[in-house]
């Protein structure tokens, strides 16, 4: 099913399908700051390794995967991290950036790498806000386009075709060029960058 979406101006009821297959353990394609991508939710073991395998992504791989949370409160919930890097945190999100920090206890066994690592993004997108508020809890997201791969226009028509066995609601907010996030590793109130992407490299980091 493909749903249309004002990507500027979203209304609750017509992302209300997207939320109850959310709810019904599905994965979604939904429209990011950076391009068309994969979603479920966070309670979801099952939805998990169904993005997993549609990742490519198996609970041994260094990689770990990504939730993406309403606000910096709920960043504080699912991972750690100290004053410096709460300040840097504030500065940068929303925005395209994917951080990757130490789990807490309260993030699924599911989400980390074998680190104890976990991806936290806050997009700056109108869906991306109102799907977590609807959903009442964070997203397992990753790109439907891998950042080695070559860009090439996100159609959510096409996107619909290719997924339709994985993916139960595509929300279409028109084409969509893929433009990775900025990823940087945040520990111990040390930024290592660990990918160059959409977002400027913040002050500092090496």
């Amino acid at each position: 099913m493909r749903i249309h979406i004002d990507a500027e101006r979203p209304a609750p009821r017509k992302l209300q399908p997207v939320v109850e297959a959310l709810r019904r353990d599905q994965v979604v394609i939904y429209p990011t700051d950076t391009g068309y991508a994969f979603g479920c939710a966070l309670s979801s073991p099952k939805a998990i390794a169904s993005l997993r395998r549609l990742k490519g992504i198996d609970d041994r791989h260094a990689k770990p995967l990504t939730m993406l949370v309403k606000d910096l409160a709920e960043i504080g919930r699912y991972a750690h991290m100290g004053t410096s890097l709460y300040r840097l945190c504030k500065r940068l999100l929303p925005g395209p950036y994917t951080l990757v920090l130490r789990a807490t206890s309260d993030t699924p066994r599911s989400m980390y790498n074998r680190h104890h690592e976990v991806g936290i993004r806050i997009p700056d997108h109108p869906v991306c806000r109102m799907l977590v508020e609807l959903l009442g809890e964070p997203l397992l997201t990753g790109s439907v386009t891998k950042a080695e791969d070559v860009p090439e226009l996100e159609e959510p028509e096409l996107l619909e075709g290719r997924y339709a066995r994985e993916v139960s609601v595509v929300i279409d907010s028109g084409p969509l060029w893929p433009d990775p996030s900025t990823v940087l590793r945040m520990t111990d109130d040390e930024i290592e960058v660990l990918r160059e992407g959409k977002g400027e490299l913040p002050f500092g980091a090496d």
